[in-house]
């Protein structure tokens, strides 16, 4: 799967993620288009990047790239900026993302409330916010 990669460094003005030890992968992969999960031998899949399995213990489970899509499993419309660089977003949208590769993670959608609903399904697109990372953004199918 190789999603869009949408170059928005220049307008840019939420936090900007700083890709370090265990998450330097998923964040160089974003660049890519790919959105990663990690994969432990235990059969545990997490997201977002730890450096141990949050089901055995084990130390840095393997990456897989995920299909990239889902369904919505719960949002919110976010009328006060959670970060001083949402302001001029407001309102904007946050998902709880079930993706069909198992994990859930929260995101942004980039859509009006009134162009999806619980259980809509989505598929990932990607903000270059940086060198170094692109933030996964979903939007519906």
């Amino acid at each position: 799967m190789n999603a869009s990669v949408e170059d928005r460094r220049q307008e840019w003005e939420g936090p900007i993620p700083v890709p370090t030890g265990a998450t330097e992968p998923f964040w160089a992969a974003t660049l890519e288009g790919a959105l990663c999960y990690q994969e432990c031998d235990c059969g545990n899949r997490q997201l977002y990047p730890r450096a141990v399995c949050t089901a055995c213990g084990a130390e840095d489970p393997p990456f897989e790239e995920s299909e990239g899509v889902g369904t919505i499993y719960t949002y919110t419309r976010c009328h006060v900026p959670g970060e001083p660089g949402f302001g001029d977003r407001t309102p904007y949208v946050v998902g709880a993302i079930e993706l069909t590769d198992g994990p859930r993670l929260l995101a942004l959608i980039d859509a009006k409330p009134s162009e999806f609903a619980v259980g809509s399904s989505v598929a990932v697109t990607f903000w270059r916010v940086s060198d170094d990372a692109a933030i996964p953004v979903f939007v519906p199918e």
